[in-house]
């Protein structure tokens, strides 16, 4: 946040840069800005991802130190923890068709489908992906515009693919704009937010285009990241201080 805070106040975060490497557009010439709203202790162990529920009143994330599925408000505070008990979870996200959840277990590199008691439905190895142990299967998002799910690859390589139906990863890319890959939400026109926690950074980016825009995080270890499209809010949680931040898009 240094650089930018030569630019702007302490509470924004706007566009620094475009890598190259990673687009093949020009850079959005109208950026999103971000204010920071809030900041909220939780109360979960080491929150490792995050998506918005349907309604928009409440979010889901997982703790990668307890392994359980918690349902927390917009202020980050618990209001239930499923019955479900993983192996290394990672990611979450919001099913709206079926009601349902969708976890990703990184080591086991399978994706876990769940009801929001936390009772198993089905189980789902992701096939054709690259990565192994604790660089595995790091993120998932469901696009409900396109009826289909999205998954991460922390690292070595750091990797964006698309799962057909037969759970395989297809349309892979990799991403070498931050150092690792850690939480994916769908945002606009085929894009997705995608925080990295070791470059402390949340980044827009297109499949096909490539990095859109990037915003420094003056926070370490973000893990999480969803969207609030009828409110324009952007959430974060941070595994390192456990804490949720609360972004209005102006």
């Amino acid at each position: 946040m240094r650089k930018i805070f030569a630019i702007v106040f302490v509470s924004l975060f706007v566009i620094t840069s475009c890598n190259v490497e990673d687009s093949v557009s020009e850079p959005d010439p109208s950026p999103s800005v971000f204010k920071k709203i809030a900041e909220y202790q939780t109360s979960v162990s080491e929150p490792s991802g995050l998506t918005i529920d349907k309604s928009g009143k409440f979010l889901w994330t997982v703790s990668d130190n307890t392994n359980r599925v918690y349902k927390i408000d917009l202020s980050g505070n618990i209001l239930k923890e499923l019955n479900y008990e993983g192996d290394d979870l990672e990611g979450i996200t919001f099913d709206a068709s079926t009601n349902t959840l969708w976890i990703a277990e990184e080591r086991l590199r399978e994706v876990v489908n769940i009801d929001t008691n936390g009772n198993e439905l089905s189980r789902h190895a992701v096939l054709n992906l690259e990565g192994e142990g604790n660089s595995g299967l790091e993120g998932i998002c469901f696009d409900e515009n396109s009826a289909t799910f999205s998954v991460l690859n922390e690292k070595n390589p750091a990797l964006y693919a698309k799962l057909d139906s037969n759970f395989s990863a297809t349309n892979i890319k990799q991403i070498s704009a931050v150092d690792d890959l850690s939480g994916i939400f769908p945002f606009v026109n085929g894009s997705f937010f995608i925080v990295s926690d070791e470059s402390k950074k949340v980044i827009i980016w297109h499949p096909q285009n490539g990095v859109i825009a990037q915003y420094d995080l003056d926070y370490p270890k973000a893990e999480g990241v969803a969207y609030d499209f009828l409110n324009n809010l952007l959430y974060i949680v941070s595994d390192k201080t456990g804490k949720l931040y609360v972004y209005e898009k102006l």
